[in-house]
């Protein structure tokens, strides 16, 4: 099958990717001109081994800076939706998503969850995305348009209280983990009805901040809904392969001793082989793990703290 009939796509969260002398989070957050280098040339490594043509990002704090680098390394096209919040003195919080990719860009907007959508349960206030989702549609050259879909849902931190004298931890765990469930279903939402207007192949890729299983908050991203037939299905990419992987799923990362999954790729029924509408196959998924497994302090010490996921289609048309 030649290259222009396979589609790689990969979830990156860069980690704090922010040039000197920005800070993040913290005045003493600063990379020197070395290690911002060293971290430019550990990303080009890891991108340089999955060769993605569309690459989901997360933890972007300098916007032109990555645009820079992802065209210098192939990645001609780059957008993004929204700007990281600056606290002052450089020090920079609430980093943003991108898409990085080697096919045109065409339309690009931040997800928006629609508010009616909440008018048949009563009086019911969805928050905000704690960080704005990015929409991009791509121009494959044999598939027309793709839309790519990126997040960053919200992380399993307490939430944050105006008095930490008085914090109750279980409601700063809880509200936590309420906005990530909100930030799930109003995704879902909002892919559903773009789907519905304007049908056409989707992908998710994104740090979930937490494994998709039935019983966690997020798995409105992939519940099936019987009485839909037209609707979108998404599935989690690795139970799309086509042959079934023969070694238990790599984590994405690592609490302390404890792996994870948290980096997904969810793809629409046009890649499913068992689809009627299908157009393509997966038949490649890799998670870059080394660093988090078997790390190598010269070669990993600006790393991601997350593994990079790719997984690779075959077009059928």
């Amino acid at each position: 099958m030649s290259k222009s009939h396979r589609i790689t796509f990969v979830t990156a969260n860069l980690f704090n990717f922010i040039a000197p002398p920005d800070a993040f989070y913290d005045f003493e957050n600063i990379y020197s001109q070395d290690q911002w280098q060293d971290k430019l040339a550990w990303t080009k490594s890891q991108i340089a081994l999955l060769n993605p043509d569309i690459v989901g990002l997360q933890e972007v704090f300098s916007i032109e800076e990555t645009k820079t680098f992802f065209n210098q390394i192939g990645y001609e096209y780059f957008a993004t939706v929204d700007t990281p919040h600056v606290e002052g003195d450089y020090i920079y919080s609430r980093p943003v998503v991108a898409v990085a990719s080697r096919f045109p860009i065409d339309h690009i907007e931040a997800v928006s969850f629609d508010r009616q959508s909440l008018q048949a349960f009563g009086d019911i206030q969805a928050p905000d995305f704690s960080r704005k989702p990015i929409c991009a549609h791509v121009i494959h050259p044999i598939i027309g348009h793709i839309a790519i879909f990126v997040t960053h849902l919200k992380s399993q931190r307490p939430a944050d209280s105006e008095s930490t004298d008085e914090t109750s931890r279980p409601i700063a765990h809880w509200l936590s983990t309420q906005q990530r469930g909100w930030e799930a279903a109003m995704l879902r939402d909002a892919m559903n009805k773009r789907y519905a207007s304007k049908p056409m192949p989707m992908v998710l890729m994104g740090d979930m901040n937490q494994p998709i299983t039935d019983t966690s908050v997020n798995s409105a991203l992939v519940e099936k809904y019987r009485d839909d037939v037209s609707g979108l299905r998404l599935t989690d990419g690795w139970d799309l392969q086509i042959v079934p992987p023969l070694t238990s799923r790599p984590a994405t990362h690592y609490h302390f001793a404890k792996g994870n999954v948290l980096d997904y790729i969810l793809m629409s029924q046009e890649f499913d082989a068992h689809e009627d509408v299908s157009i393509a196959e997966v038949t490649d998924y890799q998670v870059l793990d080394q660093h988090l497994i078997n790390p190598s302090f010269e070669r990993d010490k600006n790393a991601s703290d997350h593994a990079f996921v790719a997984l690779t289609v075959e077009i059928k048309l």
